[in-house]
């Protein structure tokens, strides 16, 4: 144990592993905000921690000497662990979202494996305040609006909704307002339809 917490072992631990630990970290709060636990993606964080020092080394050679580990800015050093992955995180999160390298690659007839896992997860990670109708698996319809007070599960294994504004609606597809919300469980819904908010 006082081997795995040596000073030479959290060094290279900070070095070799955080930075990739924090980019993923920035990253997936743009996509399904879930983070893969250490053991599962220990080699992925070294992967990408390795192919950013790669970028960072020729910028400060000084900084990877042998003694400049120890002796360099403290503030440096934290600043290349921590604060430019965060940035590099944060460039890729928002790449997703805004669909960047997804339009450039179109340019070229290019594809790529999608960076969201899931539909659910892509869907709802751009979603505006939108009016819907979930239709749950023994189908009860709930119609109503999807807005700032309603909220998603980012959990893979409870994919709740909670709707913060409910409309009955009637046989002619008349929606009256209710005044309610609803807290729909994991495992109801069958069908989730989407339409703007500024539709009527």
């Amino acid at each position: 144990m006082e081997n795995l917490l040596s000073p030479e072992q959290l060094r290279a631990f900070f070095i070799y592993a955080v930075p990739g630990i924090v980019f993923l970290y920035v990253r997936v709060q743009f996509t399904h905000g879930r983070l893969p636990p250490l053991k599962d993606a220990f080699v992925t964080y070294m992967a990408l921690s390795v192919v950013y020092h790669a970028v960072v080394m020729p910028i400060f050679p000084k900084l990877y000497e042998a003694k400049a580990l120890y002796e360099w800015s403290l503030v440096l050093w934290l600043s290349i662990i921590l604060v430019v992955p965060a940035l590099f995180g944060l460039l890729s999160g928002l790449s997703i979202k805004e669909k960047w390298l997804h339009r450039l690659m179109r340019k070229f007839n290019l594809s790529t494996v999608h960076p969201v896992e899931c539909a659910w997860d892509w869907r709802f990670q751009t979603l505006q305040e939108s009016w819907v109708l979930i239709v749950l698996k023994d189908n009860t319809k709930w119609a109503g609006v999807l807005g700032t007070g309603s909220f998603l599960s980012s959990d893979p294994t409870e994919r709740d909704v909670f709707m913060e504004d409910v409309y009955e609606l009637d046989a002619q597809n008349v929606w009256q307002k209710r005044n309610s919300s609803v807290l729909i469980s994991h495992g109801e819904i069958q069908s989730i339809e989407f339409w703007p908010k500024g539709d009527s």
